[in-house]
């Protein structure tokens, strides 16, 4: 349970604190549902009337209303970011719930060829293979499997029923969720004699320092040489990341992505939901691709591309508003084509009269 004054959150938040510094705080919560021996935040100074009804014991305010006139009995802290200050509480919090005690679980499997650095926990019927370097401080959890040759650094955490495939690297600091799959097979196959023969695939994969993979998401292993994901990269569930694509730095992909083989994607790219890549392409630095679009060709640096076929999003949204306008437009296409065929079977003189206006 946590317990910390708030002259401690104070210091963890580098927040300025006022009031009651002295008081215990018990728990996180959130505006909606704050409760007396709490802490929330409030993220903009409009909303300073919220304080008013508040029963939290104390809140994290935007510097920028110190000195304004607002009602609430229990404790502020005054942040540049209140979001970001009540974020780094959270992971104050979340490291303190979530420390392991080193050490290895009778049951787990480890080779005597693996090698562990400081401080190392395994849990519960893990498989570490011949070769496998585990760096200080990584804690792998119940039932995962490592094979052969895999390098992990230090400070990774590796949750249930993870699989890393032979010659694999993680770096430093990376989260796997539980139920991914690094390092399996690519997708790669020759129509030879009138079958579908496997290539084998001899490459490996690497993630990059401080990279989150979420669960059940698959990174397949390159054919020859690498798949890369780079620093600091995020990806979500469900996602598959085919054999050979290559991930720059800061780069975030969202639930079921799927990610054909030697893409080139750049820094700081955004892929929504469900977007598809072909494979053998390129997204530049920065490019933003919304919900459910199918890319087929590359994406330049910094665009925000959207639908199928994707397109630049401003033409996509304009073709959006013209398919609304269709059951409108057909309607109107419709009478004038009951006008044109009552036209055509007007005899001579009805039309001659018609033009006289008779």
């Amino acid at each position: 349970m946590m317990q910390l004054s708030v002259s401690e959150i104070a210091r963890i938040t580098q927040a300025q604190a006022e009031g009651k510094t002295d008081m215990v705080i018990s728990h996180l919560c959130s505006l909606e549902d704050a409760q007396e021996g709490g802490i929330c935040y409030v993220a903009s100074a409009d909303k300073l009337e919220l304080l008013n009804q508040l029963k939290a014991s104390a809140v994290i305010l935007p510097q920028e209303v110190k000195g304004q006139p607002f009602v609430f009995s229990g404790a502020v802290l005054y942040a540049q970011n209140p979001e970001w200050a009540f974020i780094l509480l959270m992971k104050y919090v979340d490291a303190a719930r979530s420390k392991h005690t080193p050490g290895i679980h009778p049951t787990a499997v480890i080779s005597p060829k693996a090698k562990f650095g400081k401080d190392v926990s395994v849990g519960a019927y893990s498989v570490i293979e011949d070769g496998v370097t585990i760096g200080d401080n990584t804690v792998i959890f119940p039932q995962c499997y490592i094979g052969k040759d895999v390098i992990v650094g230090k400070n990774c955490y590796i949750y249930p029923q993870v699989v890393i495939r032979e010659d694999c690297v993680l770096k430093d600091y990376v989260i796997l969720q539980p139920g991914a799959r690094i390092g399996a097979d690519g997708f790669g196959f020759t129509f030879h004699n009138g079958r579908h023969q496997k290539i084998p695939q001899i490459g490996n994969v690497v993630l990059g320092n401080d990279v989150e993979i979420q669960a059940n998401t698959c990174i397949d292993r390159a054919k020859i040489s690498s798949t890369v994901i780079g620093d600091n990269t995020k990806i979500d569930n469900l996602v598959q990341v085919g054999h050979n694509v290559r991930v720059g730095q800061s780069s975030i992909f969202c639930a079921q992505v799927g990610i054909a083989g030697t893409t080139d994607i750049g820094n700081g790219v955004v892929l929504a939901g469900q977007v598809g890549l072909a494979g053998h392409m390129k997204v530049g630095d920065g490019a933003q691709i919304g919900a459910q679009s199918g890319v087929m060709n590359d994406i330049p640096a910094g665009k925000t591309y959207f639908g199928f076929p994707a397109m630049p999003q401003k033409e996509a949204f304009r073709q959006m508003a013209m398919v609304r306008k269709l059951p409108e437009i057909y309607k109107e296409f419709q009478q004038f084509k009951k006008e044109l065929q009552a036209a055509k079977k007007l005899s001579f003189w009805d039309k001659l009269k018609k033009m006289m206006g008779r």
